[in-house]
């Protein structure tokens, strides 16, 4: 009777969970004004003291617009060359110098954007709510191209190799031409009836491009031609029904050297090989955001909020900090011997990377933060508000 009474729990609280992160997909309403936010399925903590020590320091503060006040988007910064570029969701896109937060310039696309940004190859690229990629000069931002795909994109496009690659909601994987946004190639892969709004946008490295799926399969393919390489399942889709067989792939993939870390959601972590997809090791942790990984540490966020260290080669568990869940934290960054984490009220936390003691919090934006950006070692946040901080230790 009592495991009966916990599943039966759990199985509420994931259900709850889910209604959040699918809202996106049916009629836009103001609730979806909480875009990104993890909403674990458990009652936050009051957060513990921190060490004292007050090592974060302001360097500059921007506002890019209101990010994604009127609905749910997938919209984080990215950091290329010597500025960022970031896009709200009323259709602006805005470059903004690095060094000192200045507007470089803005630019109305004139169309919601759902999806930004992505940049390399001398562009900024955006995708829109009508299935619409466009391309910005990333100099000026003037309009290079516009591409008309006609289907859900469901993550942020990425830019390399001459190839613009986006990801569909309906199983597409698409290569563009970075110089005139035309159809290189196309892969179709089957997808699941229910999936959850994730994190996982593709990566590229060399001709490799690594993409997660919503069925919880991790895919290689040219990034040139499209052609497969491999892919593998990160871990195994069970349930009765189709919440409890969610298994989204929404972490964006790591790699480093010949290992691809990878995660998804109601599954597994895994460290693979790159060339063949072989199997190093795969620990039981669910995750739906970014992981970050330097000088053999591996950090996730678990599915309820927990800070989880691993070692990168064994897949051990180092150590385990629980005092953050259920307050929607973001993605993790690593500087030196401290990790980095942002939560729902613009708070950033400083952890140490030996134990996952809390040393500061500090409060930076207004809003949730939902990216970070790392660089050197200054790290730059991004609200859901449309603000953005860089700051550093």
């Amino acid at each position: 009777m009592i495991r009966n009474e916990r599943h039966a729990m759990k199985g509420i609280a994931v259900l709850l969970t889910v209604l959040l992160l699918v809202a996106g997909c049916g009629k836009k309403t103001k609730k979806e004004t909480r875009w990104e936010i993890w909403q674990e399925p458990i009652a936050a903590q009051e957060l513990p003291a921190d060490s004292g020590a007050r090592e974060i320091r302001l360097m500059w503060k921007q506002s890019a617009g209101k990010g994604a006040e009127s609905g749910f988007a997938l919209l984080k910064p990215v950091r290329y060359q010597d500025s960022f570029y970031v896009a709200a969701r009323n259709g602006v896109v805005y470059r903004i110098d690095a060094a000192s937060g200045e507007v470089l310039w803005e630019i109305d696309t004139g169309s919601p954007v759902y999806a930004a940004a992505g940049a390399g190859d001398g562009i900024a690229v955006v995708a829109h709510d009508n299935g619409d990629v466009a391309a910005l000069r990333a100099a000026d931002g003037g309009m290079v191209w516009r591409s008309s795909i006609r289907r859900q994109i469901s993550a942020i496009p990425v830019v390399g190799e001459g190839r613009v690659v986006v990801r569909t909601a309906d199983g597409f994987v698409i290569g563009l031409d970075s110089g005139s946004g035309d159809i290189e190639w196309q892969v179709k892969k089957a997808v699941p009836g229910l999936s959850v709004h994730g994190d996982s946008r593709p990566l590229i490295s060399g001709d490799v491009v690594l993409v997660g799926l919503s069925s919880g399969k991790l895919i290689a393919n040219n990034v040139i031609s499209g052609r497969d390489y491999w892919e593998m399942d990160i871990s195994w889709i069970r349930g009765r029904n189709e919440i409890e067989r969610l298994g989204d792939a929404d972490t964006t993939p790591i790699i480093l050297g010949n290992t691809v870390y990878a995660g998804n959601y109601q599954g597994s972590v895994v460290a693979i090989q790159l060339v063949d997809a072989r199997l190093i090791w795969r620990r039981d942790i669910s995750t739906r955001l970014p992981m970050a990984i330097a000088d053999g540490l591996l950090v996730v966020i678990g599915e309820l909020g927990q800070v989880i260290a691993l070692d990168a080669v064994s897949g051990d568990t180092l150590w385990r900090q629980t005092a953050f869940q259920g307050h929607g934290v973001s993605h993790p960054v690593i500087l030196g011997n401290r990790i980095i984490i942002g939560d729902r009220n613009g708070n950033v936390h400083t952890l140490d990377t030996e134990d996952g003691s809390l040393i500061e919090t500090r409060r930076v934006v207004s809003g949730a933060i939902v990216g970070i950006v790392q660089d050197g070692d200054q790290f730059t946040v991004y609200s859901s508000k449309g603000g953005l901080s860089t700051l550093s230790l």
